[in-house]
């Protein structure tokens, strides 16, 4: 055990480190003002309303197969339940207290779904990737609503009303979109002039979205940490009780047995580092970006061991 443990850390800490490096060079173009903070929002932008839409659009199609995970249905609701969990868990462990902890907590659940996910799945199952990402596509959409709901009221400004439009977005409607074709039966229909071009801006996601991850951070400044202790709050529910209630969920429900791929997406969705949107929330509705930002630069170094342990604990490749 062991033995199997070791060399599943070492295979996805080494798979990790790859990714770290890609977005350490962004980060580093970013310090040194070779790429702008509009560069980065332009990139953004263009990631989340043209590439990523496409390539959810394209593995729904292609992977996602109603008779073979006749409960994809789950996916979305497991998802919610995990980010309402680590805020739920982040809330009890600053006492309930909201005033100047708000987006602690949702540091606490809210999760890196899709930018760093995806990247360690293309190197972890690079066999079976299409198939990853069309599980977590599907997760993601359970993500979605919490992310522009309670994420924008806990690190937005205090009365900020909440914009409901923003769950209408693109990535969203293509999951939607490819979800009801598969469902109809009508996936098989669409022409491959209309296919490939879609598969082939979705095949640029991957690396331009690690590029924007490392760019995002990379653009943090490490002034405003919380103090010791709040941190070690933020570090114990989202990488220590969220991947703890998981794991026991995958063991009670025999996921690593009968559904592997699943069993490993979830437990690197639950040790995932908070999603770098809510810093861009903050930005819009007037959070402390600081604070977030230099919080954010220590989950994401605790994340590079907490995903390695967890997946190798729970779910060894």
């Amino acid at each position: 055990m062991s033995s199997l443990f070791f060399t599943g850390f070492q295979t996805t800490f080494t798979s990790m480190l790859r990714i770290v490096l890609v977005a350490g060079f962004a980060g580093f173009l970013v310090r040194r003002r070779i790429i702008t903070s509009q560069d980065i929002d332009t990139l953004s932008r263009v990631t989340v309303l043209v590439l990523v839409p496409c390539l959810t659009f394209a593995i729904l199609i292609n992977q996602l197969n109603p008779d073979t995970i006749p409960c994809w249905w789950a996916l979305p609701l497991v998802s919610a339940a995990m980010n309402l969990i680590g805020v739920l868990f982040g809330w009890l462990l600053f006492g309930g207290k909201m005033a100047g902890n708000r987006e602690l907590m949702a540091m606490s659940g809210i999760q890196n779904s899709v930018y760093l996910v995806l990247p360690v799945g293309q190197v972890l199952f690079a066999n079976q990737f299409e198939t990853f990402a069309a599980y977590c596509f599907l997760f993601v959409m359970g993500n979605i609503p919490i992310t522009w709901t309670l994420g924008v009221f806990l690190v937005g400004r205090e009365g900020n009303r909440l914009n409901l439009k923003q769950l209408f977005n693109l990535p969203l409607m293509a999951s939607i979109a490819g979800i009801a074709l598969v469902l109809l039966g009508l996936n098989t229909s669409i022409p491959d002039l209309i296919m490939e071009p879609i598969e082939l801006l979705g095949s640029a996601t991957i690396p331009l979205a690690t590029f924007i991850l490392g760019a995002t951070l990379g653009e943090v400044r490490m002034k405003s940490l919380p103090p010791w202790h709040k941190l070690v709050r933020v570090v114990s529910a989202k990488f220590i009780l969220v991947p703890l209630v998981t794991a026991a969920m995958v063991i009670a429900f025999g996921l690593k047995e009968s559904q592997p791929l699943i069993a490993s997406l979830l437990m690197i969705q639950s040790a995932s580092a908070p999603a770098t949107n809510i810093i861009l929330q903050a930005r819009t509705y007037g959070g402390r970006t600081e604070l977030m930002g230099s919080t954010m630069i220590v989950c994401y170094l605790v994340c590079l061991l907490a995903i390695p342990f967890w997946l190798s604990l729970v779910a060894p490749i």
